[in-house]
């Protein structure tokens, strides 16, 4: 069937229009989920029906629901939802809103990056000068050069390769990417610590005096390690609402995270190895100001918001699980993503790293957590972003608010997921006036 047949096929069904109406209305998913079944809003006390919510009455006889994937490479309008609602959940902690008072632009907080450790050198970008100067001749055991004389352009598919694949400590790699979010762990854990020994009393006692608040998001390097951006605040105990004792400053927070990210270790248990986070450890305030400023709070909320939708490097991960070993030989990847996806697919095999989980999280090459994270207290909620949104599109139409005396039943399944090749047209189009919208929208502010 040609497509100019599927698209009029589409464009000619009875219930194109509802359908198109509801397509708009998730955002021009890109594969969306179709359910069969029914809500029903019943009055509490009598049991009387209030409203009823029916496959059978919307278009198809389906409800259709966006998939709600935060992958851009799987669907790019639920991927950009997730990143606006990751800028205000960022941005409301920096300069209030959502609940959060602006008072919280007063607390003391830094935006940090926390790298790698090296695992080998690898072919770098470099400006005016090699990218890595050796002695003429010199040779690692395995008989390749230790230095590369080139200049590498910024989109060189060479950079992050090692300059030997033998040499390099693929094991390694694949375990701390897996035990980033352990090392987080010691990294929040040492923060305390190395505040309640500056003022000589208990870690106990200075959680009850203040609360070190944060939000994070992992960024893919080229070499296929896990480097952590975060914004990083002192609050009161009761966290934005509280601001922090006098003597909680900006220069106190920078000083704690690095002298708390130097002592940060974990030994992987059965293995001997003991991870560290990189010694490149950037820390820099962030102004209050609105412009003028890279590190203003609007520029940092953007910033690890575009790393949400963007988690994916072109060639260094993959964005569905790895269901064989067979697969890993045809993925689309470099071939030092290859081998860290085949050394994630090994040690997944042993006892000792069981725990791991490495071969399900072989496409991201070892690394377990989410994209971006966040203390309780830092701000919003996701939640409480979704939420807010669905009131005001029920208010937009005209729907009455949700009430505490009613009962909700559901009752629904799933019926299968995507478009037909001319449905997927007309969705395309509608996600491409939404971006436009979007992009004006912001040239526009």
């Amino acid at each position: 069937m040609s497509t100019d047949h599927e698209i009029l096929t589409t464009a000619t069904h009875p219930d194109f229009r509802a359908w198109l109406a509801r397509i708009k209305h998730i955002g021009g998913c890109q594969h969306p989920i179709h359910l069969i079944g029914h809500t029903l809003t019943l009055e509490a006390g009598t049991g009387r029906l209030l409203a009823a919510l029916t496959s059978e009455t919307q278009p198809h006889k389906r409800l259709t629901i966006a998939c709600g994937n935060r992958r851009i490479s799987r669907c790019e309008p639920c991927a950009r939802l997730h990143q606006g609602d990751t800028y205000h959940l960022v941005a409301s902690g920096l300069a209030g809103g959502k609940n959060v008072p602006e008072t919280v632009r007063t607390h003391p907080r830094v935006f940090a990056t926390f790298t790698a450790p090296s695992f080998g050198a690898v072919h770098r970008h470099t400006t005016g000068q090699p990218c890595r100067p050796r002695k003429k001749g010199s040779l690692c055991p395995h008989g390749r050069p230790v230095g590369c004389t080139e200049q590498h352009t910024d989109d060189d598919p060479i950079i992050g390769f090692p300059l030997c694949a033998d040499c390099y400590l693929y094991r390694t790699a694949v375990l701390f990417n897996a035990h980033t979010r352990d090392l987080w762990q010691r990294l929040n854990r040492n923060l305390y610590e190395d505040l309640a020994s500056t003022y000589g009393i208990s870690r106990s006692l200075m959680r009850r005096s203040l609360r070190v608040s944060y939000a994070k998001v992992a960024e893919w390097q080229r070499r296929g390690t896990i480097h952590f951006h975060a914004v990083i605040r002192f609050d009161g105990p009761d966290g934005p609402v509280d601001p922090p004792p006098a003597w909680a400053s900006t220069g106190l927070l920078i000083t704690t995270v690095r002298s708390a990210t130097r002592r940060v270790s974990f030994t992987v248990p059965g293995t001997g190895v003991v991870l560290r986070f990189g010694s490149q450890l950037d820390i820099r305030p962030v102004t209050p100001g609105r412009t003028g400023d890279d590190l203003t709070e609007r520029a940092v909320a953007s910033y690890i918001a575009k790393y949400v939708s963007k988690p994916e490097v072109t060639g260094v991960t993959v964005d569905r699980p790895i269901r064989d070993r067979a697969t890993i030989a045809i993925l689309p990847v470099t071939e030092h993503t290859r081998t860290m996806i085949r050394t994630c697919w090994n040690l997944g095999g042993l006892p000792e790293h069981k725990p791991a989980n490495l071969r399900r999280w072989a496409h991201q090459l070892g690394y377990r957590g989410h994209t971006a994270t966040k203390s309780r207290r830092y701000s919003t909620t996701y939640t409480a972003l979704r939420a807010a949104r669905a009131d005001y599109r029920r208010a937009r139409n005209g729907e009455p608010p949700h009430d505490t005396d009613t009962i909700t039943e559901k009752s629904w399944r799933y019926g299968h997921t995507g478009h037909t090749v001319g449905q997927a047209m007309f969705a395309e189009g509608i996600a491409d006036d939404l971006r436009t919208a979007r992009e004006v929208g912001g040239d526009a502010s």
